[in-house]
């Protein structure tokens, strides 16, 4: 057995199989592992773990916001750093 990965959504219980893995049961690797009892079945063996993002897509937003604002950092010259008394005098 080998492994794929991808992602994609479930939609009333059915997983969309992205079109390039639609042909997997007909690939030479797929063929070396049939029994004798496969052979006559159409269908192949396989193992799906499923795993479900469990962010919002507010979540999903902030977090681009926030690696967009790592990205795009810059390093700013004579940066004056306060203590924390500095900073917290009135």
């Amino acid at each position: 057995m080998y492994a794929i990965e991808f992602e994609t959504t479930i939609d009333n219980g059915i997983v969309h199989i992205p079109e390039i893995y639609k042909n997997l049961q007909k690939s030479k690797k797929a063929k070396k592992q049939k029994s004798k009892k496969a052979k006559k079945q159409k269908s192949k063996k396989a193992k799906v773990i499923v795993m479900i993002d469990e962010t919002t897509e507010e979540e999903n937003q902030q977090q681009l916001i926030f690696d967009k604002f790592l990205k795009n950092s810059r390093k700013v010259e004579n940066l004056t750093l306060f203590s924390r008394d500095e900073l917290h005098e009135r």
